[in-house]
């Protein structure tokens, strides 16, 4: 009987070890994913972006502007705004099924009709496994204050 009870807890362990490996794996492709994602964004390389996007893609600015996949790249190309700086902090990273929710920080730098702005942001992004391989599907941002309230 304590044979059977020991058996039992290391099975246990040993599927809670083997499902963190294989959530650390998703982890880790996901973090390298969003790198690609945000180097794409920098360098403006719209075939990539369109790549990783799905086609029902939704960009939430922070200020309260949806565009879809179509708005995005195209205000991209037409150079109605450009990103100099995306810094993201305090990502962490969640999987629901066939979703990977990153939420943290992001330090924006860029420029909007021709205007520099500097905005610091709170985000939620998620990504949606399909056909074998991970989509950018979402992006939601709301500016932070620029100081806290006490």
């Amino acid at each position: 009987m304590k044979h059977r009870f020991v058996l039992a807890i290391l099975l246990v362990f040993s599927q809670s070890a083997v499902y963190g490996a294989q959530s650390s794996k998703a982890e880790q492709e996901i973090r390298k994913l969003d790198d690609q994602r945000i180097a794409a964004i920098l360098k403006e390389d719209i075939p990539m972006l369109d790549r990783l996007m799905t086609d029902d893609f939704t960009y939430t600015h922070q200020g309260g502007v949806v565009d879809t996949k179509a708005d995005f790249l195209g205000a991209m190309k037409a150079g109605t705004w450009a990103y100099k700086s995306l810094n993201l902090s305090d990502v962490k990273v969640r999987f629901a099924g066939n979703a990977a929710i990153l939420t943290g920080r992001c330090d924006m730098t860029g420029l909007i009709g021709g205007r520099n702005i500097q905005l610091a942001m709170h985000f939620t992004e998620v990504y949606a496994r399909t056909g074998g391989h991970w989509h950018w599907l979402l992006w939601q941002s709301t500016r932070l204050p620029a100081h806290p309230p006490a």
